[in-house]
C-alpha cells in the first residue's frame, strides 16, 4: 500500500493553496466546476453537515489539488470536452466510487480513476474520503505527444477508467503525484515555479500518455524524436549543416537565443560533449568520407575544406579518432597519390 499524501501534522494535504472551505453547496459547485470540469452535486446525505475543502494550484498546463466532503455526497460530472481528469485516493479504508457509463470504479490508495471522453459520470464520496485529482486539457497531451512522436495526434484521448496505482505507469504517477505534493507544500500562493517543479510537471504529462489509452499505437509504433532540450537540437542543425564553414561560439550562442553557460549545460547534460566536440567530430567524420570516396584530393585540400587549419592538428585527431593518419586511410582505399 502507499504512503498516503496527507501532511504530517494533521492538515489537509496543499493547505498553503487552500481553494474554498464551504458549506454552501452552491459555492461547491462553482469551484469544483471551474477547477475541474462542468459538475452537479445531486445528492448530500446530511445538509446541516455539508462542506467542501479543497486545496490546490492552477500550474499553468495543469490543475493539481485535493478535495474532500465532510458527509456523504453524490457528484454528477458533465460529458468531459478538451481535457482528461484523473483522480488518486486518499484513504484506502474509505473508497469513492466513481461510475463511468457502465463500469464502476472504487478509488482507492490502490486504484485511480482516468474520465475522459466518457458520456455518464457520477461520483459517490463517503465523508472525509479525500481524492487528489490532475486536470489536463487534451491540447496539452495532444503537443507533448507531438514532440515525443513527431506526428500530429487528431482526435481525443480516452482512457481506460481504472488505473492500478501499484505497478506500471500508475504507480509511477502516484509517485510523482506525491513529489509534487511534497514540493508545493514548501511554497506559499505566491511562490513561483522552480525547476524541480518544472521537471515534475513535465514527467507527470508524459506519464498521463503512458496510461492504457486509444493513442498507445502511436506511441509504440512512432519512431521516438530526441528530447534533448530545443537549444541542443537547434545547435546540432546548424553545425550539421555548416560543418565545412569558419564557425564561431559566439555566432552559435546567438542563433540559439540563450548563454555559452547554458548552451554548454545543456549539451553536457543530454550529450556528453560539448558543441565544439559535436563539430570537430562532424568534421572529421566528413574528412574521411572524402578520402575513401575522393581519389584525387590530398589530405591537406581535405583538412582545409573540412575547417581544420593546421594540419598537424587535423592528423593528430584524426588519428585518436580513427586508429590511423588520414595519408593511411588515403593509400589503403587508393594507393599512393600520384602526382
Amino acid at each position: 500500500m502507499f504512503e498516503k499524501l496527507a501532511s504530517t501534522d494533521g492538515s489537509l494535504p496543499l493547505s498553503q493553496h487552500r481553494l474554498v472551505s464551504t458549506a454552501q453547496v452552491e459555492e461547491a459547485r462553482e469551484v469544483l466546476s471551474r477547477s475541474l470540469t462542468p459538475l452537479r452535486i445531486q445528492r448530500v446525505a446530511e445538509n446541516h453537515n455539508f462542506r467542501l475543502d479543497m486545496n490546490g494550484r492552477h500550474l499553468g498546463r495543469f490543475f493539481f489539488g485535493y478535495n474532500e466532503f465532510a458527509t456523504n455526497t453524490v457528484v454528477h460530472l458533465e460529458p468531459m470536452e478538451g481535457k482528461v481528469v484523473l483522480a488518486l485516493g486518499q484513504d484506502h479504508d474509505r473508497p469513492s466510487y466513481t461510475e463511468i457509463d457502465d463500469e464502476r470504479v472504487s478509488v482507492s490508495t490502490c486504484v485511480g480513476v482516468a474520465i475522459s471522453s466518457a458520456h455518464y459520470v457520477r461520483n459517490w464520496r463517503p465523508s472525509r474520503s479525500g481524492l487528489f485529482v490532475l486536470s489536463v486539457p487534451e491540447s496539452v497531451l495532444a503537443a507533448r505527444l507531438q514532440e515525443i512522436t513527431g506526428a500530429a495526434f487528431r482526435g481525443s484521448f480516452a482512457f481506460a477508467p481504472s488505473l492500478d496505482l501499484t505497478s506500471g505507469p500508475g504507480r509511477l504517477l502516484r509517485d510523482l503525484a506525491q513529489a509534487l505534493t511534497v514540493e508545493l507544500r514548501r511554497d506559499g500562493p505566491d511562490a513561483g515555479k522552480n525547476l524541480f517543479q518544472s521537471l515534475l510537471e513535465d514527467a507527470l504529462i508524459s506519464v498521463v500518455l503512458g496510461l492504457p489509452g486509444n493513442h498507445s499505437d502511436a506511441l509504440e509504433e512512432a519512431p521516438v524524436r530526441d528530447l534533448a532540450p530545443r537549444v541542443v537540437r537547434q545547435a546540432e542543425d546548424y553545425l550539421a549543416a555548416h560543418t565545412s564553414d569558419p564557425i564561431s561560439l559566439f555566432d552559435l550562442v546567438a542563433l540559439c537565443g540563450c548563454s555559452q553557460a547554458s548552451l554548454f549545460a545543456a549539451f553536457k547534460t543530454n550529450r556528453g560533449y560539448t558543441p565544439m566536440q559535436y563539430l570537430a567530430a562532424r568534421r572529421l567524420e566528413l574528412a574521411r568520407q572524402r578520402l575513401l570516396h575522393e581519389p584525387e584530393v590530398t589530405v591537406t585540400q581535405v583538412a582545409l575544406d573540412c575547417g581544420f587549419g593546421n594540419h598537424g592538428r587535423f592528423a593528430k585527431a584524426y588519428c585518436e579518432r580513427f586508429g590511423e593518419r588520414p595519408s593511411q586511410t588515403r593509400a589503403r582505399r587508393h594507393g599512393p597519390m600520384r602526382f
